[in-house]
């Protein structure tokens, strides 16, 4: 694979999840993987599991068609953060992945500053109680100035995007939530830092998109190339896994 693409799979299990599609897909996991599935105690959660894992798994394969999706295997760095263990490629591959309820998505870019984050748009949701805690305060300021419809959506856009942030540093949770600041408006989504936060704002691009009406996703890129890297959406490839 290029290095200078971010491949972006996204999945609606709604629209995925067809008969024996599960089981196909269940095939593919390490025995680790299968353990950690039988562990949910909701099937839905069970299955959500499988179909991010296994999308995974395909979507590695799909960049590097070398290599069998059940070929794969992966560690864990120092906050957590999942690697590609091997095998070894040409050209090294990162990845990030991300589920919420009815949505699975992964992004494989050969640089290993990428993240991605998916969640599912609560109408119920508080935003500025939770915000008030969580987030930077110009965030939270930001949100008292909209009308609640416009807020509710502004609080997904801030929370995956800092989440997609996070997963980019490798950091985890490690890094509160109101150390940085996202800045979303309809020319450009950018990043500000406490000024103990060693990082550089102009080295980050943002994107926002909605894989379905009651799902938000964002993909932080950290690649430092002028003007981002350029993302391809790739439909998720279920048809690989079921023959």
């Amino acid at each position: 694979m290029a290095d200078d693409r971010i491949e972006l799979f996204v999945g609606l299990i709604a629209t995925i999840d067809a008969p024996g599609a599960a089981d196909a897909c269940r095939r593919l996991l390490s025995v680790d993987e299968r353990i950690r599935a039988d562990r949910f105690k909701f099937e839905r959660h069970r299955r959500q599991y499988i179909f991010a894992h296994a999308m995974l798994r395909l979507a590695l394969s799909q960049v590097a068609p070398n290599v069998a999706p059940t070929d794969w295997s992966f560690g864990a760095g120092r906050y957590g953060r999942p690697f590609v263990a091997s095998p070894k490629t040409s050209t090294a591959l990162h990845f990030s992945l991300s589920h919420a309820d009815g949505c699975v998505a992964c992004v494989v870019s050969g640089h290993e500053a990428v993240g991605v984050d998916v969640e599912t748009v609560s109408r119920s949701v508080a935003p500025l109680s939770t915000a008030d805690r969580f987030f930077a305060p110009e965030e939270v300021e930001t949100l008292r100035r909209l009308p609640e419809p416009a807020a509710i959506e502004r609080f997904f856009d801030y929370w995956t995007l800092k989440e997609a942030y996070l997963k980019a540093k490798g950091f985890g949770l490690n890094l509160p939530l109101d150390a940085f600041a996202m800045q979303v408006s309809r020319e450009a989504i950018e990043i500000r830092f406490k000024p103990d936060i060693a990082d550089d704002p102009s080295g980050w691009r943002f994107s926002l998109c909605s894989p379905s009406p009651s799902h938000r996703l964002a993909i932080a890129d950290g690649s430092r190339a002028v003007g981002g890297l350029p993302i391809t959406r790739n439909a998720w490839p279920l048809q690989e896994a079921a023959e």
